[in-house]
């Protein structure tokens, strides 16, 4: 059975790899010490004590250079470190001796995911994919490359077939929805984002997200519901107590509303949309003075945005 990954780390995914792979691939007559040399390396890494990590990790490249697993231990711990280019350099050596492992690709394409390189992430994922089919993080990773990209309907079958190898999975019924939420699908969206709530309790952005399209569909109580459940479990985020602004300011529950625009503003204080949401409820209530300042701050804000000029494919707000 191949050993669970997390989509978000790569250090646990490569020494359950390693571990569970090591001695097929070594030769026979170093596969002793190049194991004490992986616990070494592993024990350090899991110590967060880098620098001795990558000093091992040099002697292991250096007593079995034509060993992908580790060069691809090497990987990980320049990848830890963030010498991106380095783990980038690692990984690639590691392909090119043995072509034939998938998790050399899936963390050549981390490394890309993690500067935002989609278009650089997304053929190594395929590659994965082609060794691998039924690895449902390496479809969930592919599904955010191709979404970041702008190809949305391909994206939408990726973490589907996540789904499909592994339900439970966490984050790829949120993705799916995000996916539908962009086509414009509500329903597909919402019904995605409960049931990542149902399944990852503990995930944030789902409850806002639910919270906003129950709003957007003229629901404000069952809205009002998901962000007093997404500030429970982050007050501090700006999203819900927006959210939950909105809702007051539709019902006309006026300090309701300025004090939860309020919060969201502490989290996110040059948000344009708050402090127009802000603007409007003051312009409502006859407070003038109040709505000129919050729209002058809008003005401000949007030429700043506009000249900063920012247009990251799945940006979240």
């Amino acid at each position: 059975m191949r050993p669970r990954r997390c989509s978000w780390t790569i250090v646990l995914a490569c020494s359950l790899f390693v571990s569970v792979q090591l001695g097929s691939i070594l030769p026979e007559g170093g596969q002793e010490s190049a194991s004490d040399l992986q616990d070494q390396i592993l024990a350090k890494v899991a110590a967060n004590q880098l620098e001795a990590a990558l000093q091992l990790a040099h002697l292991a490249v250096g007593q079995h250079p034509n060993s992908s697993l580790m060069r691809q231990l090497l990987g990980v711990v320049l990848f830890k470190k963030g010498a991106n280019e380095e783990a980038r350099a690692a990984f690639r050596r590691a392909i090119e001796l043995d072509a034939s492992i998938s998790q050399n690709y899936y963390d050549l394409a981390l490394v890309d995911l993690s500067e935002k390189q989609y278009a650089r992430a997304a053929p190594s994922l395929e590659a994965c994919l082609r060794l691998e089919p039924r690895n449902p993080e390496a479809h969930v990773l592919l599904g955010r490359a191709y979404h970041n990209l702008n190809r949305t309907a391909p994206a939408i079958e990726q973490f589907k077939k996540a789904i499909a190898i592994e339900p439970q999975l966490p984050l790829a019924h949120y993705h799916l929805g995000y996916a539908y939420q962009s086509q414009g699908n509500l329903e597909g969206a919402l019904a995605e984002f409960k049931k990542e709530v149902e399944r990852n309790p503990n995930f944030y952005d789902s409850y806002w997200l639910a919270g906003n399209i129950q709003l957007r569909q003229g629901n404000p109580e069952a809205a009002a519901e998901w962000f007093d459940k997404g500030i429970h479990l982050k007050p501090g985020a700006w999203q819900a107590h927006y959210g939950l602004g909105r809702v007051f300011t539709m019902k006309k529950q006026w300090p309701a509303a300025e004090a939860d625009l309020k919060k969201a503003l502490q989290a996110s204080p040059e948000n344009v949309g708050v402090h127009y949401a802000l603007a409007r409820l003051y312009q409502q209530t006859g407070r003038k003075d109040d709505a000129r300042r919050e729209f002058g701050l809008c003005n401000r804000l949007n030429a700043q945005r506009q000249r900063g000029g920012s247009g990251i494919a799945g940006q979240q707000e």
